[in-house]
């Protein structure tokens, strides 16, 4: 195969993937449709002017609502009901549920840092209307880089998040070791889907191209521990694309210090103070 055969090979496979993320950010409900997000207070009262009164108690969530409220329970055998009087839910840590509609609206319960808050989900949303794709960096099979992943026992690591009001905790797993520009760099990485993990990261990029940090999913390590960092699919983090994201930071430590020229850069922001700022990484929040 020539190099003109697998470049264009992986290209095509690049693109394949681009425009899957990019349909499942258009989701009439996903990351680009919140609208607002409200911390549960200990004494029952309104959020956001949504009916009904909402609170935490004893480790749930509690809404107390009539029918008449016009809230609707999403998730479960009673999907569809209405709420008529107080009910409760809970979800674990950094976890979320869609538990509650109101209208086209929905009401995600979330959990974070022992904390209860809600978030709204609505297809109306102004960044979701507006959305136009996500810029990213030219292809380059030079980005794909082997790497060597050596287990560990899980490690709790506390880190900082998208929010001045939040820390949360993430689960590092090990170290993958990859050479970028010809420096080694050790990075914590977290449990990934099917096998893979998941390496977020921060490089000289940041506020400038990109947002304040990204994420990459490596191959599934082989026996040995040799594995692949494809920098080409290091992607946003949805607080790169809404202001209401709780994203935790990247473990102390996991900068590399090369300029990481590859993968999605920074979306350019509709609302809020962003609206009239270019996608520099400056307005991130």
């Amino acid at each position: 195969m020539t190099a003109t055969v697998a470049h264009q090979e992986l290209f095509t496979a690049w693109t394949r993937w681009h425009a899957a993320r990019e349909l499942d950010l258009r989701e009439e409900h996903g990351w680009l449709s919140l609208t607002a997000f409200h911390w549960l207070p200990p004494i029952p009262g309104e959020l956001g002017g949504l009916p009904g009164r909402w609170s935490f108690e004893s480790g749930k969530a509690i809404l107390q609502a009539a029918a008449a409220d016009g809230l609707t329970l999403v998730a479960g055998s009673d999907a569809g009901a209405p709420v008529d009087g107080p009910i409760s839910a809970s979800v674990a840590e950094a976890g979320s549920l869609r538990w509650i509609s109101h209208g086209d609206v929905i009401v995600e319960l979330v959990l974070r840092g022992g904390r209860y808050a809600i978030r709204l989900r609505d297809p109306a949303a102004p960044e979701l209307a507006a959305f136009d794709g996500v810029p990213a960096f030219p292809v380059d099979p030079g980005w794909i880089r082997p790497g060597q992943f050596t287990a560990a026992d899980p490690l709790k690591i506390t880190v900082d998040t998208a929010r001045d009001d939040l820390r949360q905790q993430v689960t590092a797993v090990g170290t993958v070791e990859v050479e970028i520009g010809g420096v080694s760099h050790s990075l914590a990485a977290t449990a990934g889907r099917q096998g893979r993990l998941n390496l977020s990261f921060t490089d000289p990029t940041n506020g400038l191209s990109t947002a304040r940090w990204r994420v990459v999913s490596t191959s599934i390590p082989t026996e040995t521990g040799s594995l692949v960092v494809d920098f080409n699919r290091a992607v946003n983090l949805p607080f790169s694309l809404t202001e209401f994201g709780t994203c935790p930071a990247p473990a102390p430590g996991n900068h590399i210090s090369v300029a990481v020229t590859a993968g999605e850069q920074a979306p350019i922001r509709v609302t809020g103070d962003a609206a009239s700022k270019a996608a520099t990484g400056s307005w991130l929040p």
